[in-house]
């Protein structure tokens, strides 16, 4: 079976390499950038299963990075996850606006480190049966909203299923209930990739663009459940 390839980036060559070192004795995959700009090439050539990106680096920031990673539909849904040697709510949401599925402060440990990676990677999504999804164009004043279904819910998107087309690039404003739970998301998303199956039913991945902190959270405690 192949190794899980993660992908870290930071431009502390010591730190890069306890974590190179720590994670490959543990069985993963590991490439490695020095800087943001290196790191958005490497995500698009190799498409890791988790992306590890420092906020702080040189040519391109961690944040800037992430941004530019969730362009790609290929990896619209990969677990994104910035750290820094500060968690100060303003930091915070600044990587969580650019798309990163966690934001974390930097573990001190290599084994915590180890054990971020196991856990994002084993409860990163989770299939949901039936969940009904409101949802309409963003942008469009008083537009009528329409009803579709959602599967594959994770802290950074969902799949969607429509009978209405939707295309790619489309930014729409969602809302849902969140299953077993009272807690409503009301979330803009990006239509990253588009398909049409045999039934003649649109089915869409979109990318949360603008999810609160409170709501993801809600979101990875129904996941990891």
């Amino acid at each position: 079976m192949a190794a899980t390839t993660v992908l870290i980036a930071d431009d502390v060559k010591l730190f890069l390499k306890i974590e190179k070192t720590f994670l490959t004795r543990a069985g993963f995959e590991v490439i490695t950038a020095e800087n943001g700009l290196r790191a958005v090439e490497l995500a698009r050539e190799r498409c890791p299963r988790l992306i590890l990106l420092d906020l702080t680096m040189p040519e391109m920031d961690g944040a800037t990075a992430c941004a530019e990673m969730r362009r790609e539909p290929s990896l619209a849904f990969t677990p994104i996850l910035i750290m820094s040697i500060t968690g100060s709510p303003e930091i915070r949401e600044l990587c969580l606006q650019s798309g990163c599925t966690e934001f974390v402060v930097k573990p001190d440990k290599p084994e915590k480190l180890l054990e971020l990676v196991a856990r994002v990677l084993l409860a990163r999504q989770r299939k949901v049966g039936r969940m009904t999804i409101l949802y309409n164009e963003a942008g469009t004043a008083g537009g009528r909203q329409v009803m579709g279904m959602a599967s594959n819910l994770s802290g950074t998107g969902l799949f969607l299923s429509t009978e209405k087309p939707v295309r790619a690039g489309m930014v729409l404003q969602l809302e849902f209930l969140i299953p077993k739970s009272t807690h409503t998301v009301t979330v803009k998303g990006a239509v990253t990739r588009v398909a049409q199956n045999a039934e003649g039913t649109y089915e869409a991945g979109v990318h949360f663009t603008d999810l609160r902190q409170a709501d993801q959270q809600q979101i990875m405690i129904y996941v990891s459940s």
